[in-house]
C-alpha cells in the first residue's frame, strides 16, 4: 500500500498579468527607470521579507540602457555557508512553461504546427476521443480540461517518473475535467504533453530543444534542466516553516516542460529581455506571440513550490525587468517583486503579511480550540487575507503533521470539520494526518466519513483510498 511519503505541494504554476495581476501601469508612461534608485527605494520591502526569515535568494533589476544592479540575500547552503551570489543557480519552477510556451510558438512561425493543431495530429499515445479534441491552443491557455499531475501515485514518488513517456502515461486514461475551450484550470500535466509533442514532432529530447532554440540564442551561460549537485553555485532548497525558520528539504522531482530549470538570475533575465525587447526568439509582431504574451505594460510570470520560489515582471513601456529567484518557498519572491512594481508604478501595494497557513498556526497558538472557531474567520478576512480560508488552515495542519507534530495537526485540520462539515475533503485530510502517525484505525473511520458525503470521493493523499474502495479513474 502506498502512501504519500514525501513532502507534498511542489506543485508548480505560473500566471501571466492579463490573467492574474491586475494592469497597474498607464500605457502613457514611457519613463525610464534607474535599477539602483528602484533597488535602494525597495530596500525597506526586502527587509521585511529578509528579517522574517522568510527570503533567501537573489534580486536583479534592469532596464533598456544595460544598467542593472545585483543583490544577493541568504544562503545558497546554509550547512556549507555558502551565501548566495551572482553565480548562484535557482530552480524557477513553472516559469520554465514560459521556455516551452516559446518552443512550441517557434514551432507555429515555422508553419510545423498550429494552435488548432490536435494532440491526434502530433502522434501521441492518448485516449483518440480526448486526443482528437485537445488542441495545441487549448494546452498553452489550460484550457484542455486535463487534471493535473500531482495524484498521489505520483506523489508517492515523484523522482520514479524520470521521463516524459512515464509522466504522460499517468493520466493517460484519465477523463477530461471538462469539454475542451469551455473552461480554465491550471495544470502541469498540459505542459507536460506539449513537451512530449514538441519531441515526437523533432525527433529530440525536449532538454535538447531547449538548449538549442533559447538557451543558445540567448546566450545562458549556465541554465539547464537539471541541477548541478556538488557545485558551489547550485542552491539547496529550504522550506518556510511554520515557526518561521528555512529548513531544508530533500524533495525532488524531474524537472520537464511543466518546470524546474535551473539558472541565474542573469540567464533568466536574459531570456526574458531577448523574448520582449528583440525578435531573436519570436517575432513580436506575429499574431501567436500576442496570443500568448498579449500587449499590456505589464507581464509577470511566477513559479513556487517546496523549495522553491521564483518571479519575473517585465514592465514594457519602461522596458524594465525585475527578477527575483529564492531558495525559500511560500510565494516570497513574488511577493516581494509586486511590492516592487507597485513602487516602480507608484501605485500603492499590499503590505507585509506572513503566508496563510502561518498566520493559521499563530492564531492557533493564541486562541486556542474554541476561540480559533468562534473568531478565526473574521480575524482572516480582517488581516487582509483572500485565498480560500480552508486551504490555509489544511496546509498549516499538514504541515505540522509532516513533522510529526501530530496533536496540533489534528487540531487544526479538525477545524475544517468545524468550518466545512459537508466536504469530503476534510476527513480525507484528518485520515492522513492519522496515517502518517501510524493510525489505520481512525485513518479510515475518517476516511469512511468522507465517504459518507461522497461516496466516488478519492483521497487527495493515499493512492488507494486506503483500502476502503476501489480508485475510481
Amino acid at each position: 500500500m502506498k502512501i504519500k511519503s514525501r513532502m507534498a505541494g511542489l506543485a508548480f504554476w505560473f500566471c501571466i498579468s492579463s490573467q492574474c495581476v491586475a494592469d497597474q501601469t498607464s500605457s502613457a508612461q514611457t519613463l525610464s527607470i534607474e535599477p539602483s534608485a528602484l533597488l535602494e527605494q525597495s530596500s525597506a520591502i526586502i527587509q521585511d521579507y529578509v528579517k522574517a526569515g522568510w527570503f533567501s535568494g537573489n534580486l536583479l533589476i534592469a532596464n533598456e540602457r544595460g544598467q542593472k544592479v545585483l543583490k544577493s540575500y541568504g544562503y545558497a547552503n546554509k550547512a556549507t555557508v555558502i551565501k548566495n551570489q551572482a553565480c548562484t543557480r535557482f530552480n524557477i519552477g513553472s516559469i520554465a512553461k514560459i521556455y516551452t510556451a516559446v518552443l512550441v510558438l517557434q514551432y507555429i512561425e515555422s508553419g510545423e504546427l498550429t494552435l488548432d493543431t490536435t494532440l491526434a495530429e502530433t502522434g501521441l499515445d492518448l485516449d483518440p476521443v480526448i486526443a482528437k479534441k485537445v488542441t495545441i491552443g487549448h494546452l498553452l491557455k489550460h484550457q484542455a480540461g486535463f487534471s493535473d499531475i500531482f495524484v498521489p501515485e505520483y506523489m508517492d514518488n515523484p523522482l520514479k517518473y524520470d521521463t516524459l513517456d512515464k509522466k504522460v502515461a499517468l493520466l493517460r486514461n484519465k477523463p477530461l475535467l471538462f469539454e475542451p475551450g469551455t473552461d480554465r484550470r491550471y495544470s502541469n500535466y498540459g505542459y507536460i504533453l506539449l513537451g512530449a509533442a514538441l519531441e515526437s514532432l523533432s525527433g529530440k529530447t525536449f532538454g535538447t530543444l531547449l538548449h538549442d532554440n533559447i538557451f543558445v540564442p540567448v546566450q545562458a551561460k549556465t541554465a539547464s534542466l537539471h541541477r548541478l549537485e556538488g557545485d558551489t553555485c547550485q542552491s539547496e532548497r529550504y522550506v518556510f516553516n511554520l515557526e518561521q525558520i528555512q529548513e531544508r528539504t530533500e524533495f525532488r522531482e524531474v524537472s520537464g516542460p511543466d518546470g524546474g530549470i535551473e539558472a541565474t538570475v542573469d540567464d533568466v533575465l536574459q531570456f526574458f529581455r531577448v523574448l520582449f525587447f528583440t525578435d531573436r526568439l519570436l517575432e513580436r509582431r506575429a499574431s501567436s506571440f500576442t496570443w500568448y504574451f498579449g500587449d499590456k505594460p505589464h507581464f509577470g510570470a511566477y513559479g513556487g513550490g517546496t523549495g522553491v520560489s521564483a518571479a519575473v515582471d517585465v514592465l514594457r513601456n519602461k522596458k524594465l525587468v525585475i527578477v527575483s529567484l529564492a531558495n525559500s518557498d511560500e510565494l516570497v519572491a513574488e511577493r516581494i517583486s509586486n511590492r516592487i512594481v507597485a513602487l516602480a508604478n507608484n501605485t500603492e501595494s499590499m503590505p507585509f503579511a506572513l503566508p496563510a497557513k502561518h498566520f493559521v498556526y499563530q492564531q492557533y497558538q493564541t486562541l486556542g480550540n474554541e476561540g480559533f472557531k468562534a473568531r478565526f474567520a473574521e480575524l482572516y478576512k480582517q488581516h487582509g487575507y483572500t485565498s480560500f480560508m480552508g486551504k490555509a488552515i489544511n496546509e498549516a495542519g499538514l504541515s505540522l503533521a509532516r513533522a510529526g507534530k501530530v496533536e496540533p495537526a489534528l487540531a487544526i485540520v479538525g477545524f475544517l470539520e468545524h468550518f466545512y462539515p459537508t466536504a469530503p475533503q476534510a476527513y480525507d485530510s484528518l485520515a492522513y494526518v492519522y496515517y502518517l502517525n501510524g493510525d489505520e484505525v481512525n485513518a479510515k473511520r475518517e476516511f469512511e466519513r468522507a465517504l459518507s458525503f461522497k461516496a466516488d470521493f478519492n483521497s487527495d493523499y493515499h493512492s488507494m483510498n486506503y483500502g476502503l474502495r476501489d480508485v475510481k479513474e
